[in-house]
């Protein structure tokens, strides 16, 4: 009960803090550039927008939800309560995911319609975006201002947005595999196209298993972070 109250609060948070509009502008523009796309690269180009901005547009939120809660002292109220660490990190992850995933729904329904695998999709979207915010607090919670924290978000997402070399046939390498914007890509696509067995085996458990790491991460340095440093002037 406690938790569904804390996602009902962040997901009227971000109505607030206008990211809610920032996500309804992003989508009506990207619906609005697929349908003046040609017919023969539509495929492409949904894969693309998909995976560029909806799907990791968690990751850079967050950055920005994070700074401003502590720059409110946020945390030094909410954490005398019994509301717990772990509660927060799924309800701040849960609602930024809940609105990526409706995102994308809608980017789909309203320029491909129902001639594809919606659901294999939506399942890259939401386990992708799960994993971004996870790893997007990891950093948010270290980082002092949000211009840092703008900084270093950039330099790991040249690092997630790699696998496009392969996926535009510009550079290949089984490294790939091991990042896990890799898997992101395999699923979209496989809302395209017909993938096999394996590749939804190998993109659901990379994600599943790299989900798990940023969990851990995301849990370690907001405790090392943030509940050390609850009541004390040191940020």
């Amino acid at each position: 009960m406690r938790l569904l109250s804390a996602l009902k609060f962040d997901m009227l948070s971000l109505y607030r803090y206008r990211i809610v509009h920032a996500y309804l502008l992003l989508t009506i523009f990207y619906i609005f550039l697929l349908h003046m796309m040609p017919e023969s690269g539509s495929a492409t180009a949904s894969i693309l927008v998909i995976f560029t901005d909806p799907v990791v547009l968690g990751f850079y939120f967050i950055g920005g939800i994070i700074l401003l809660e502590k720059s409110q002292n946020t945390f030094d109220s909410l954490f005398v309560t019994p509301f717990r660490m772990e509660e927060y990190i799924i309800s701040k992850v849960g609602s930024l995911t809940l609105l990526t995933v409706v995102v994308c729904l809608s980017i789909i329904i309203l320029t491909t319609g129902f001639k594809i695998n919606i659901g294999t999709i939506l399942l890259g979207a939401f386990l992708s975006a799960i994993f971004f915010t996870l790893f997007g607090l990891t950093l948010a919670v270290r980082a002092k201002t949000l211009n840092k924290y703008f900084m270093i978000s950039s330099l790991y997402s040249i690092i997630f947005f790699l696998p496009l070399l392969d996926y535009l046939n510009i550079f290949h390498t089984w490294l790939f595999y091991f990042i896990p914007s890799y898997a992101t890509l395999i699923l979209i696509e496989g809302g395209m196209i017909d993938i096999s067995v394996w590749e939804m085996i190998y993109a659901v458990g990379m994600l599943v298993i790299w989900i798990g790491i940023a969990y851990i991460f995301a849990k370690h340095s907001f405790y090392k972070s943030i509940i050390l440093h609850i009541g004390s002037d040191k940020k």
